[in-house]
């Protein structure tokens, strides 16, 4: 047996080690188990969904193609429909959010609505103009030179008329003719031998994870900083706000009410290092800042260059009349493996969302009746300690 298959084995064998002794662990393997099911009952909802949005854009997709057919052929004025989808098409060669653009027509006339950037405003006149079939439209959209406090404007890109495989963001029928030649590639590879098998091996698993993530090829390899995760998670806890606050503004508290948190220490004012139980117990450290306090309001923090794990996230507090507050977390970081990585994560109920939603249930229970239990003992509010500094 070669060198090669012995290390590929014991490889193997290691691992499978590593993750039995994860979900068994007689502590907590039991909730480890359950957040395992719990993810992929989520995953095949989200499969679900997609598959019906999927099922909808192929239909239109078909729907228009015969209808263009017929109307070539026939020469006749488009329906309603059709029209209306033209315009869509024209829109998304112009507009960085298509989908903020309500597009409705009738017998020839089209009417928008929505939201659009200042510098699209000609650009969207002369493409719905341009487009067989429109006799007038009417426009009641908003035009706007500042999109960051518009919902409907976050998250596109410039366009422009580019083959819809380069824009950031794939239709449902796009996705699957693109993860099918993706699978078809990576089969292809394990049928080969050589550099040209390990070539259509990554390729195709390249192109899968492209059309499964739906995220540019930048964010999906992780070597793009700007593209990062996002997290928002809210919760409200039976205390007042001052009491939250003081807990938030001492880190070295965090160990004791999150069961991922292995151990946090200060290292100088408002700068610690951080150590969390990663995946199958690993553990996984970096170093953080608090850089802005407003006292009962909110606490903002930030990893320090060169940190395994590039982080920023802000905590806000807002108390309630029914003597309980609302905490928010809007958190974004960026995995050193890139989006491939979380979703690993992800499927495995240890990406930074999951653990939120595991860790803030301690965190209640040890505002709301004074008492938790954290890494398998019993913690009070009194164990809490007061910030060293402020």
């Amino acid at each position: 047996m070669k060198k090669r298959e012995i290390v590929r084995i014991l490889a193997g064998v290691y691992g499978a080690g590593a993750l039995s002794m994860y979900f068994l662990d007689p502590h907590r393997g039991r909730r480890r188990r359950a957040e395992l099911r719990d993810s992929w009952i989520h995953s095949i909802r989200e499969i679900e969904k997609f598959t019906g949005r999927f099922g909808r854009d192929l239909a239109n997709r078909t729907s228009g193609i015969m209808a263009e057919a017929q109307h070539f052929f026939r020469h006749e004025p488009p329906t309603d429909y059709v029209l209306e989808q033209r315009v869509h098409t024209a829109l998304g060669g112009v507009v960085s959010n298509p989908r903020s653009v309500e597009v409705s027509a009738k017998a020839g006339s089209v009417f928008l609505s929505g939201w659009i950037m200042a510098e699209e405003a000609d650009d969207v006149d002369k493409a719905v103009a341009s487009v067989e079939g429109v006799k007038d439209f009417t426009s009641y959209l908003h035009v706007t030179e500042r999109p960051e406090h518009i919902p409907a404007l976050q998250g596109g890109g410039p366009r422009g008329d580019l083959p819809e495989f380069l824009h950031q963001q794939w239709s449902p029928t796009s996705r699957v003719l693109a993860g099918c030649a993706g699978l078809g590639l990576a089969l292809y590879g394990t049928r080969r031998w050589g550099s040209i098998k390990n070539f259509a091996t990554a390729a195709g698993a390249v192109l899968l994870a492209r059309s499964v993530l739906n995220r540019p090829w930048a964010a999906v390899a992780g070597t793009d900083p700007s593209m990062g995760i996002r997290i928002q998670k809210t919760i409200f806890i039976a205390a007042n706000s001052a009491e939250l606050y003081q807990f938030w503004n001492n880190p070295e508290n965090y160990p004791k009410a999150f069961p991922h948190v292995r151990d946090v220490t200060r290292l100088e004012d408002d700068i610690y290092q951080w150590q969390l139980l990663g995946l199958a117990g690993t553990p996984l450290k970096w170093t953080g800042s608090i850089v802005r306090r407003i006292p009962e309001k909110l606490i903002e923090w930030r990893s320090l260059p060169g940190s395994a794990v590039e982080n920023h996230g802000v905590i806000r507090l807002d108390p309630g009349k029914d003597g309980q507050t609302r905490i928010q977390i809007q958190m974004s970081y960026r995995p050193p493996a890139g989006l491939l990585g979380h979703t690993f994560a992800a499927l495995l109920g240890f990406d930074p969302k999951s653990l939120l939603d595991h860790d803030f249930i301690p965190l209640k229970a040890l505002f709301e009746t004074g008492a938790a239990s954290v890494h398998g003992r019993k913690v009070t509010k009194s164990d809490l300690a007061s910030p060293a500094a402020s």
